[in-house]
């Protein structure tokens, strides 16, 4: 004998796994719109909901206008204009697609009160194509190079290296003799690839070694320019070390000659 067992209606929504928070006691037409001074009414929140926070209601999704606390019966979302409408006693839930996409990528909302994009998070942002870093506050693609990381070397009667402050600025030795040293320090997680160095006088010759806190010599020149702010490139990018740094010699050869500064361009390793 063939038998047949009839199973009850179940409701498909009660197995998936919803994150409910309460449900409506207020109906919405469809149609309303919905301000963030319009009250969305419900019983006591499960937990408490923040601005930003992204819900469901009969399958439209809100994003939350301002913060709610536990067994609030009340919150406002973000305006918008309904296209269907929200009965007495419909689920309010968190949105499981946004819920989704934000546990793997977090494009938005806040960490640690940190707020956070698609490309950014907090000072930090990333350009995706070349994926270099910015941090506010941090110079990540170049270093300046200003007159106090200037010395002169050994050459002529060790006059002082002075800054005329007059109209007419400028690092300036002492004795035509001497030469101008500068040493830089190349940040951790970069690479030095370029300097320039600006002058009174646009023909003087820069040269760039690597040393080391650690070594004795300045070993080769890694590539020459002229003191006119022109970057001329390394013969090899540098890239930073727990001990390695730039040693940037300027052949100035008269006392009027005037160095304003220079700039060591960086990328990101």
């Amino acid at each position: 004998m063939i038998t047949t067992s009839l199973v009850p209606h179940v409701n498909i929504e009660k197995l998936l796994n919803k994150f409910y928070v309460s449900q409506l006691t207020s109906e919405y037409d469809e149609g309303t719109a919905i301000t963030t001074a319009t009250s969305i009414d419900c019983r006591k929140l499960v937990l408490a909901i923040k601005a930003g926070d992204k819900i469901t209601i009969n399958g439209v999704s809100f994003t939350i206008y301002a913060d709610a606390a536990v067994d609030a019966t009340s919150f406002f979302v973000e305006a918008l204009t309904l296209d269907t409408g929200l009965d007495v006693g419909s689920n309010i839930a968190i949105d499981e697609n946004n819920l989704f996409v934000q546990y793997q990528r977090k494009t938005e909302g806040t960490i640690g009160g940190m707020a956070v994009t698609e490309d950014s998070f907090g000072p930090v942002t990333v350009t995706e194509v070349t994926e270099d870093y910015e941090i506010i506050g941090v110079d990540p693609t170049y270093v300046k190079v200003l007159p106090r990381d200037f010395l002169i070397n050994e050459d002529g009667g060790y006059e002082a290296l002075e800054f005329k402050d007059s109209a007419n600025s400028g690092l300036q030795v002492g004795d035509a003799a001497q030469e101008m040293v500068a040493t830089v320090n190349i940040p951790y997680g970069t690479s030095a690839t370029a300097v320039a160095v600006w002058g009174s006088n646009t023909s003087k010759v820069v040269e760039v070694y690597e040393c080391g806190v650690d070594t004795n010599g300045i070993g080769s020149s890694l590539g020459d320019g002229v003191t006119d702010g022109s970057p001329f490139e390394l013969s090899s990018p540098v890239a930073a070390t727990s001990t390695n740094y730039l040693l940037i010699l300027v052949k100035v050869t008269a006392t009027s000659n005037r160095i304003y500064g220079g700039k060591v361009t960086l990328t990101q390793n």
